[in-house]
């Protein structure tokens, strides 16, 4: 499976099958769930998706971006707002409607390409891409899109943003967060 390459991947199965032990072996309510790339005005931290939350920040203070991943690189997302509803309604879903313990969710998939087309309906947006060979090959083990029927059949999940839907609140997101006046942080010594 793709996600058990990394270690991340390989504590994630582990976390989650200890939790199938425990609900069949206790009867412990355990959910768990699987997420794509998640995109929020918080500043990104380098990871494989996040070109997707800083091409927001360069469309807005620069108007170039530079991408490391190639333009046809196929990634499931979602926004947060769908990812914190989505937590939320499982959470709330009833244990015998639950057909198991370990959920997909995801909203869309979409590729630098498609990001900056629908980036430049709103504003200006040159991009160059400068491939970083690492993160194209994390990014090129990942599934083009995570599959979640049974979350959509077992809990109704039904995602609110689409990527065009998500444009233009991030756009507003991170002019929001470019625009705070924030004090510098206190010693902490």
């Amino acid at each position: 499976q793709w996600y058990q390459r990394r270690v991340l991947g390989v504590s994630k199965v582990y976390m989650e099958l200890l939790g199938e032990y425990y609900h069949h072996r206790y009867g412990l309510d355990f959910r768990s769930a699987r997420f794509p790339g998640i995109i929020s005005a918080t500043t990104p931290g380098g990871g494989t998706t996040d070109y997707a939350v800083q091409i927001f920040y360069d469309a807005i203070e620069t108007g170039h971006h530079e991408c490391f991943l190639s333009p046809d690189t196929r990634l499931p997302m979602m926004y947060i707002s769908d990812c914190i509803e989505s937590v939320i309604q499982m959470m709330e879903c009833p244990q015998e409607d639950l057909s198991q313990r370990t959920y997909n969710i995801s909203a869309f998939s979409f590729t630098p390409e498609e990001i900056v087309a629908e980036i430049q309906k709103h504003v200006p947006l040159e991009v160059s891409y400068k491939i970083d060979p690492m993160r194209q090959k994390i990014a090129s083990t990942w599934p083009q899109v995570l599959e979640d029927t049974a979350a959509r059949k077992d809990w109704k999940w039904d995602p609110k943003y689409s990527l065009e839907k998500m444009v233009p609140y991030m756009l507003q997101k991170v002019r929001d967060q470019l625009s705070k006046d924030l004090p510098p942080p206190k010693e902490l010594f």
